[in-house]
């Protein structure tokens, strides 16, 4: 135990001599979440505040009066009323109007005859702040409409009225945020722990055969599978760290960070508690083992920091695609999903957060993510045993 200890002391030591190891590790994960929190709560302030001043230019065929009376009383639509019905396409295009309503030429003779019509509408489907506040429009009209109707025809507005929708929520407010914010927190801690892991592995394998200093290591008193297991622990704590950092970040950027809704202020507050903490915590040690073990696997016959890189780089393919499915609606934490890596932090995060984990699966997905560490671990000392792979 005494050699293990000397050989992560040792490691430990060259890697945070470096300032970089020491930035990338500590100071960026510290950071990370409260700075893309309140950037992307002071960005999105900004974008709601610059779409609701921007003017929305729309284009009227045939409009009725109270209609355009309705469009002017906004002013921030500007209004061109055309004869007729021409190539709207072409002006959306160029960015002369924005939408084009085209009402019917029989508009008003259907209206007193209390009758339905057509209204065509010109659009770019991929601008949504101006079609939101087109169709606010027309739905805003429809219901005068509606109103001028029943009262012609002297009905009650009950009558109008078949039934209302009253929706009792029985699922907890944690619950139901912690379904949908809780998916992201795995996202951003498991890529974090990838690059700390990649990093340090490489600096550790490759870095050592480019220092010429790997063989000094192994021709110590000390086993190989100890140096191994030496390697792989700083390795894993070089990516357990930050993704522990990532979670601190969170709490303070919640504590510390205005403009969050209250709501959900107090909703991830009471999820991230001692408890939850704990969970995720558990499942990301052996994951950090895993993930160095299986980087150490890939880089051990490598004999330059680019070669490795790029054996290692594309293992990142089989983490994105699993997280991004954790996000997706439908695929929920089951016994199918439970041994599945990578997905089943994903789910297992969401359900943490929800407050609805179910034990006994929870304990299954940590056995498997101990299990799969110590295959990755076997994996990376066989090859960490082949002195041609090794020193070469």
């Amino acid at each position: 135990m005494t050699e293990l200890f000397i050989i992560i002391k040792k490691e430990l030591t060259e890697l945070l001599r470096d300032k970089k190891t020491i930035i990338n590790s500590i100071v960026l994960p510290t950071l990370l979440i409260p700075v893309l929190m309140f950037g992307g709560i002071k960005v999105s302030q900004m974008i709601q505040k610059s779409n609701e001043e921007k003017k929305v230019k729309i284009g009227l065929v045939n409009a009725p009066d109270d209609f355009k009376s309705l469009v002017l009383s906004d002013t921030l639509n500007q209004v061109t009323n055309y004869d007729e019905s021409i190539d709207f396409k072409t002006l959306i295009d160029d960015g002369t109007i924005q939408s084009a309503l085209v009402f019917s030429s029989d508009w008003g003779v259907r209206m007193d005859s209390l009758e339905s019509s057509e209204v065509q509408v010109y659009r770019n489907g991929t601008k949504d702040n101006v079609n939101g506040r087109v169709s606010a429009m027309l739905k805003e009209y429809s219901a005068k409409l509606k109103e001028v109707r029943i009262s012609q025809l002297n009905i009650p507005v009950e009558k109008m009225t078949p039934f209302r929708e009253t929706f009792v929520e029985v699922g907890e407010q944690k619950e139901l945020i912690g379904k949908r914010v809780g998916g992201f927190i795995p996202y951003i801690f498991i890529l974090t722990m990838w690059g700390g892991c990649l990093l340090a592995a490489i600096d550790l394998v490759t870095g050592e055969k480019e220092r010429k200093t790997i063989e000094t290591t192994l021709s110590l008193p000390i086993s190989k599978f100890k140096v191994l297991m030496g390697k792989a622990i700083v390795a894993s704590l070089l990516g357990f760290i930050p993704a522990l950092l990532n979670l601190m970040g969170l709490i303070l950027g919640l504590q510390f960070i205005d403009g969050i809704p209250e709501v959900i202020t107090s909703a991830l507050g009471e999820m991230l508690n001692f408890q939850s903490i704990t969970m995720i915590l558990l499942l990301l040690i052996p994951f950090s083992l895993f993930l160095a073990g299986l980087i150490i696997a890939l880089v051990a016959g490598a004999t330059s920091f680019k070669e490795a890189q790029s054996k290692a780089s594309p293992i990142i393919i089989l983490i994105i695609i699993p997280l991004v499915m954790a996000l997706m609606p439908g695929i929920e934490f089951t016994w199918a999903t439970v041994f599945i890596p990578v997905l089943n932090i994903g789910l297992g995060v969401k359900e943490i957060m929800a407050g609805t984990i179910n034990m006994g699966m929870y304990a299954a997905m940590l056995l498997s993510l101990i299990t799969f560490a110590i295959a990755a671990i076997y994996f990376s000392y066989k090859k960490f045993s082949d002195e041609n792979a090794i020193l070469k």
